[in-house]
């Protein structure tokens, strides 16, 4: 949300174009991958659904949900359309919904640990002069910077254990059908989620436009999930690469 704050209040319209082409870049990278991971575990394990709807596919038509992408854009995190999967078709059904579920966080996660180690590289090499070069190096700086951060945002989200997201599946590929806890979560996992978007969303812009006392960002469970896990898992990713390339603390403002 920053980011785009920052974008449009650019004094240099081509430097914003820069920043607007390397965001849409990001989030493509991001999501698109993510959803194809989902449909290439399918049919590895033997259900052709996912190809046979046309998921399979780069084109961002086929997977982009408008909510989804909209909560990406303005919140930070969010959702595509899910890959239509038939456990039935599945040579091994619980290793293959589990292969399934899992497939798109693991690319959300190398495409994190990828993103960092070019912002450390570009960061390393720096602007090679004025003009054209500068603008190509902010943009590379930018897309990296962004890659990162919604990569980590994106494996954070959809591991959580909660409605349709791919946290969930992924433990009730190898859970009993009759795990109370199970069924509770399949039951209201989805209000749950819901609940904690809604109280996040509530916090952020009540924090953002009015005098809201400090106590009010540690009822935000999801926020603090988010921001506490990225820094974490991306911060001491890039953290790492930085120490390689000998270039400080640069590039960590995304974490």
């Amino acid at each position: 949300m920053y980011f785009i704050i920052n974008i449009l209040q650019m004094g240099d319209a081509a430097l914003a174009v820069v920043a607007i082409v390397a965001y849409l870049l990001a989030v493509y990278f991001a999501i698109v991958p993510h959803e194809v991971a989902h449909g290439l575990a399918a049919k590895w394990n033997g259900d052709l659904t996912a190809q046979v709807n046309g998921r399979l596919t780069l084109n961002p038509v086929s997977h982009i949900d408008p909510i989804g992408l909209v909560m990406l854009l303005f919140v930070g995190f969010g959702y595509a359309k899910p890959v239509p999967v038939n456990p039935y078709n599945f040579k091994v059904p619980r290793r293959g919904l589990f292969m399934t579920a899992i497939a798109g966080v693991t690319y959300n996660l190398a495409a994190m640990i990828v993103s960092c180690f070019f912002l450390a590289l570009t960061m390393f090499i720096g602007p090679l002069g004025a003009g054209a070069p500068l603008y190509l190096y902010y943009f590379f700086f930018w897309f990296f910077q962004l890659s990162a951060s919604i990569n980590v945002m994106l494996f954070l989200f959809n591991i959580i254990p909660l409605g349709a997201l791919d946290g969930f599946k992924i433990i009730e590929a190898y859970a009993s059908r009759d795990n109370k806890f199970i069924g509770f979560l399949r039951r209201y996992g989805s209000y749950i989620l819901f609940a904690l978007v809604a109280l996040h969303l509530a916090v952020y812009y009540i924090s953002s436009y009015v005098a809201a006392p400090e106590w009010l960002q540690y009822i935000d469970i999801l926020g603090l999930y988010m921001s506490y896990g990225s820094k974490g898992i991306a911060g001491s990713v890039q953290q790492l690469f930085n120490l390689i390339f000998d270039i400080g603390q640069s590039g960590w403002s995304m974490f």
